[in-house]
């Protein structure tokens, strides 16, 4: 039986316009007595208002979209159940879709969660919308509502960012495995367009230089951040013959290597060391002990919800870029050549 506002109306000896004050916070001369008989009924009966019509006087829908380029990457899964989990307990349901790594897909569902009234954004960016740089900055900078980027930043001023340090990952990642005696190492990147992407590429080259390593250039291999790309990518890495490690995109590449590697009969890390990025859980399950660069999903989330809760409450017109550190999982795919 659904619950409705003149059920509560009668119960509490009230005007059904009472009870919407009541229940909306809104200003009256309903004494405290009342209005905690009134919420207390509300709550026995669990009553569940009307969402459309709280949107119409409130001019808000207590919903918060998310979108993310590639549902099926664990990263992106683990950072929506995360942000869900958060904006629940906030009091905000949210609706999750995804662009598939599609800029025009992606502008499309921004507009379409636009359209349906939600709070505010969580948005983690198409690697193919920084392919079309001066269009993707028009089109961030006209949404008509809050947002925070996550994961992917871009460089221009006047939006809400959380992401990590990519140039420390790549620098971090290259130093162990130079610490580790290695000096042919290989770079299995992401897509070339992608800031987060060039700058893992200048910590890579900072690492090799400041060990006084030339840098060789047919050791970067633009892979892409799936799968299958590590597995199809893998026998132009294999081809470098003296290539003794390698650094990966992603966990995911990293994993398509590996399943490469075994199919070619090669051992890791006696025959290739390997380290990937993100520190995937998948990798514990499945008995993989990566060395890899982890990215705090927890301190990623907490400081966008963050961030979007304070601007949505505060309406601040000052925008952040809140960078934060990864860190070194060294797990047992790395070889130590002397």
């Amino acid at each position: 039986m659904k619950i409705r506002m003149k059920d509560i109306a009668k119960m509490a000896n009230v005007s059904e316009a009472a009870v919407s004050l009541v229940l909306n916070d809104k200003p009256s001369r309903i004494s405290d007595k009342k209005k905690q008989e009134i919420k207390k009924i509300a709550k026995e009966l669990n009553y569940i208002p009307n969402i459309a019509a709280q949107i119409l006087a409130k001019n808000a829908s207590r919903t918060i979209g998310v979108v993310i380029p590639d549902i099926e990457n664990p990263f992106f899964s683990k950072l929506c159940k995360q942000l869900e989990e958060q904006f629940r307990v906030l009091g905000y349901l949210t609706i999750i879709v995804n662009s598939n790594d599609d800029f025009t897909v992606e502008k499309n569902l921004i507009q379409m969660l636009l359209n349906r009234g939600v709070d505010g954004l969580i948005i983690a960016l198409s690697n193919e919308s920084f392919s079309f740089k001066e269009e993707q900055e028009h089109f961030l900078k006209e949404i008509d509502a809050p947002f925070v980027l996550v994961d992917r930043q871009v460089s221009f001023s006047g939006v809400n960012q959380v992401y990590f340090d990519s140039q420390a990952g790549g620098q971090l990642s290259a130093e162990y495995l130079l610490e580790n005696g290695h000096q042919n190492i290989a770079f299995m990147t992401g897509d070339f367009k992608v800031p987060s992407t060039l700058d893992r590429i200048n910590g890579y080259k900072q690492a090799l230089e400041s060990y006084g390593i030339k840098v060789r250039e047919e050791y970067i291999i633009e892979t892409g951040y799936r799968f299958n790309y590590g597995m199809e990518q893998a026998n132009k890495l294999f081809a470098l013959t003296d290539v003794t490690a390698v650094l990966t995109a992603n966990d995911m590449v990293a994993f398509g290597v590996l399943k490469q590697a075994v199919s070619s009969g090669k051992l890791i890390p006696e025959d290739l060391s390997i380290i990937g990025y993100d520190r995937l859980e998948i990798a514990d399950i499945l008995g993989i002990s990566l060395a890899t660069v982890e990215q705090n999903i927890s301190s990623l989330t907490e400081q966008a919800v963050a961030l979007l809760k304070n601007t949505l409450i505060k309406q601040k017109q000052k925008t952040e870029s809140i960078i934060l550190r990864p860190s070194l999982f060294k797990g047992d795919s790395v070889k130590k050549i002397k």
